[in-house]
Order: structure tokens, then C-alpha cells, then sequence
């Protein structure tokens, strides 16, 4: 029995100092957040309830910006479309034209949304602004009991808002661009994680239910510190994005009611996805390249979907300027973790090292294969199962996860989370010179397959289970803040 007590008490203080994220190890660091040089912006994927249409005019407080061009002659008659039926018949243009949106009933101002979007010319993805459509310079918001709402306090009851620089261009919110769902971008100049926390209490004060969040969090992209460090620097950037995705997705998968790590597409649109080896590439890439070219080259949207995105100055409207877009910031997210991802975030972007120091990540790109493109992706743990299968647990797939997926006829692709039960950490830049955890982290793994293989615990507890216990939730977790 005396043998076993220092063994449980290791193992005890294991799970226990890597159970919860580790944000506090920056928290002093964290007030410096309070002047953050640049603007964050949240994106809220909304339905247009009446609530939300409360908020928006037009550009001239008129029906004026919501109509096509005048008729030149009086024999062009101007006509509304059959879906406005009897209301306004009869009206000359210009008496439309005249009348104030805040006249009209909310089933009459649908009626004009819908008219305006048929008559858009430009596709979704070259222009996603609803025409003529702005946001009002004030909004009432009632709060049930006292709340701080960007940094002032309201007592409970109603108060009229200021919001004339929070809210910026109405968008629609799908390709098919229906007035019904819009994107709404709300931005200011706070830390990231209260920006984060004052949409969602502004929807709450207008009676509107939490949605899930787009953060974007910036930062200049110094070029010349890229060109002076070498490649050094690109590779130290793209693990810290890396780093930041993997966090997050951990976070998914351990505090909250996780529904499996997948791909949602409708055609041959993607509206959800994980990070990728070739995304994760794809940012190396443009670091790289901008900094030969002495500039940021436009990099689009090529790695935006993934729980943080990655954006160029092409996204922006400063050209110094990339961002992480934070995607994967869900409806039932603990908002207290993020703010306090959002916040940490934030300042390791400020930061010389990003959390892992130049000479361990010199060491470890000394220890990579000699080739022209080094390659990022390779760190990354989700790589087609048939890569998985060769490094070392992999063989465990055709034993232990091909059937336990045909027994429960789970899709492998729809639970990429499992990955992490056979990726090889040990060429990971946070953990490659740490033999004795990357051993642990394997003594896991395979007690992970084999409580996959037993059948008596879901998939989500088993890998959140893992990503506890191995020490990878905690370690990368606190990385984000040294």
C-alpha cells in the first residue's frame, strides 16, 4: 500500500495542474489591455427579429435609399412589386421617397429589405452590405440587474444607449443573401475579451438570444523585425496561430457540451471547418512572403476557416495589419474562459516570443528534415487518418477505431477530435524535447484506444479525459500567457 501513495499523490497532482485552463499566469500582464492600440471586432451571425430591425435605418432616415432611380418620363410609370399588394398603391416616387423609415410598421419595412436585395447586382462575396441600411446612433437597452457594459456601470432598468461607433456596416449573413439573417459587426477600442462580453450583453439588454461570435483580434505585422530574425520569426508566428486554434478547440472539446470536431458545407460552400496542415501552411506561406517582398501580398480567405482564422491586411482597413479571426466561439461557450482567451490572446500577440523562446524553436527547426519548404502543417494533429496510421499508435486504428466506428457508425471525418488519440506529439515545437512527458502523453494515448475499444464511455469524455490527464490542455493552454 506505501508504494502506491506516491505514485497516486504524482498522479493526482498531474490531472490536477492540468484541469483547467491556465489563464491567471498573465493576468497583471493582462491589465495593460486596457489601452490595446487597435480595435476588435465581433461578427454576429443574427436573425433579423423585430428587436434587431428596431436598430436599423436608412442612410437618409428615408425610403429614398431603398428605391431604384426615378423615372426620367412620366409615361415610365413607377410600380411597387405585387408582394407590397394594396399598401402604398398609389403613391408617386416621390412621396416614397419622402416618407421616413421609422413610418413604417415592421412587416412594411421587410417588404423594402426584400425589394432592395432582389434588385442587388453584386454577389455576396464581393459585396455582402444590405443597400441603403445603416444602423441608428442609439439604441434602449434594459438590464435586469447592475451591469458593466464596456467599462460603465448601469443600474438595473432602461437606458438609452449611445451605440453611433459600436455598430459599423449591416451585412447580409448568408450567401443567399435573405434580409431575415444578417451579420452585424460591433467594434471598439477595448480589450478583446470585453468586446467579446459587451455583444453579448448588448443582445441581452435588447431581449435578443445569445448567437455564436467571429472575433477579430489584430496587430501590426512588423515586417522589418520578420526580415531582420529570418524565418525564424515566420515559424515562431505561425505556431503561436497554431497554438491558438488548438486552445481553443481543447476548450470545445473539455468545457463545453461538444458535438464532435467536423466540416459543414452546403455545395460547394464551406460555412464551418477545422484548421488543416495546408491552412496552417498557408499562413507560414504569407509570413514568408511578405517578408521577401518587404509587404503583406493579399491572401483572401484561403485560411479562414478554422476555429481561429487567419487574416491578411487585405481584410482590414489598415494595411499593416493581420488578425486572428476567432471563429469557433460558440452559442453556449463559457464566456468567462473566452474573455479570458480573447484578453491572453491579445497580448501574446504583443509579446517577443509567443510562448515558446527563439532558442527552443531554433532547436526545434534544426530538428526538422532538410528540404526547401519547411514544413508547419507537419505539427498539426489533424492529418489524414492514413498518415496517422504510421506513427507509432497507429496501428491501434484497424484494431481498435475501424470497428468501434462500424459498431456506432460514427463518420471518422464528423469526430476529428479522435485524431489527437493518434497524432505523434513528439514533433511538436511545445513538446519535442520532453521525453519524459511525451512518454506520458503516449501512456495515455494508448489507454485512451483501449477505453475506445471497451465501448462503455462516449468518444467526448474520452478524448477530454485524455487532454486532461496527459498534461496537453494545461501546457498549451498556460503557453499563451508566458
Amino acid at each position: 500500500m506505501r508504494m502506491w501513495l506516491p505514485l497516486f499523490f504524482f498522479s493526482f497532482l498531474l490531472t490536477q495542474g492540468f484541469s483547467a485552463p491556465q489563464f491567471t499566469k498573465c493576468s497583471k500582464t493582462l491589465r495593460n489591455l486596457l489601452t490595446p492600440k487597435q480595435d476588435t471586432s465581433v461578427e454576429l451571425e443574427i436573425e433579423n427579429t423585430d428587436p434587431i430591425l428596431s436598430l436599423l435605418t436608412t442612410t437618409d432616415g428615408t425610403l429614398a435609399p431603398l428605391l431604384p432611380p426615378k423615372p426620367g418620363f412620366s409615361f415610365f410609370s413607377f410600380k411597387l412589386p405585387p408582394s407590397f399588394g394594396s399598401e402604398f398603391q398609389g403613391w408617386s416616387w416621390e412621396r416614397l421617397a419622402q416618407e421616413p423609415w421609422d413610418n413604417l410598421n415592421n412587416h412594411q419595412k421587410r417588404l423594402f429589405l426584400t425589394w432592395v436585395t432582389a434588385r442587388k447586382t453584386t454577389p455576396f462575396f464581393q459585396d455582402r452590405e444590405v443597400p441603403g441600411i445603416r444602423f441608428k446612433d442609439r439604441a434602449s437597452l434594459t438590464f435586469k440587474k447592475s451591469t458593466e457594459f464596456l467599462g460603465k456601470q448601469y443600474e438595473p432598468g432602461n437606458h438609452e444607449i449611445d451605440i453611433s461607433t459600436l455598430f459599423r456596416k449591416v451585412e447580409y449573413g448568408t450567401p443567399n443573401q435573405n434580409p431575415n439573417m444578417l451579420e452585424l459587426h460591433f467594434r471598439t477600442h477595448r480589450p478583446s475579451g470585453d468586446v467579446s462580453s459587451g455583444a453579448r450583453i448588448f443582445l441581452e439588454g435588447i431581449d435578443v438570444a445569445n448567437t455564436h461570435q467571429h472575433v477579430h483580434v489584430v496587430t501590426p505585422l512588423n515586417i522589418k523585425r520578420f526580415q531582420e530574425e529570418g524565418q525564424l520569426r515566420s515559424v515562431m508566428f505561425t505556431d503561436l496561430y497554431r497554438r491558438a486554434n488548438l486552445i481553443l478547440e481543447m476548450m470545445s472539446i473539455v468545457e463545453e457540451r461538444f458535438k464532435g470536431i467536423t466540416v459543414r458545407r452546403s455545395g460547394n460552400v464551406v460555412f464551418w471547418d477545422n484548421l488543416t496542415p495546408e491552412k496552417l501552411n498557408n499562413v507560414f506561406d504569407h509570413l514568408e512572403k511578405s517578408r521577401t517582398l518587404g509587404r503583406q501580398p493579399p491572401l483572401g480567405t484561403v485560411a479562414k476557416m478554422a476555429f481561429v482564422g487567419f487574416r491578411g491586411a487585405d481584410t482590414y482597413d489598415d494595411p499593416s495589419l493581420v488578425g486572428f479571426e476567432i471563429r469557433g466561439i460558440s452559442q453556449g461557450s463559457n464566456p468567462d474562459y473566452i474573455r479570458k482567451y480573447l484578453n491572453t490572446l491579445q497580448w501574446a500577440l504583443t509579446q517577443d516570443h509567443f510562448g515558446v523562446t527563439p532558442t527552443e524553436m531554433k532547436e526545434w527547426m534544426d530538428s526538422q528534415p532538410k528540404s526547401e519548404q519547411l514544413d508547419m502543417g507537419s505539427t498539426w494533429y489533424n492529418q489524414p487518418w492514413e498518415v496517422l496510421k504510421t506513427n507509432g499508435v497507429g496501428h491501434r486504428f484497424e484494431e481498435l477505431i475501424e470497428p468501434y466506428f462500424r459498431k456506432h457508425f460514427f463518420n471518422l471525418e464528423e469526430n476529428r477530435e479522435l485524431k489527437m488519440l493518434l497524432h505523434n506529439w513528439s514533433n511538436d515545437p511545445l513538446l519535442f524535447n520532453k521525453p519524459k512527458l511525451l512518454k506520458h502523453i503516449r501512456r495515455k494515448q494508448e489507454e485512451a484506444l483501449e477505453r475506445l475499444n471497451e465501448g462503455k464511455t462516449s468518444h467526448q469524455r474520452i478524448v477530454s479525459d485524455f487532454l486532461i490527464q496527459s498534461g496537453i490542455y494545461g501546457i498549451f493552454t498556460r503557453s499563451l500567457g508566458q
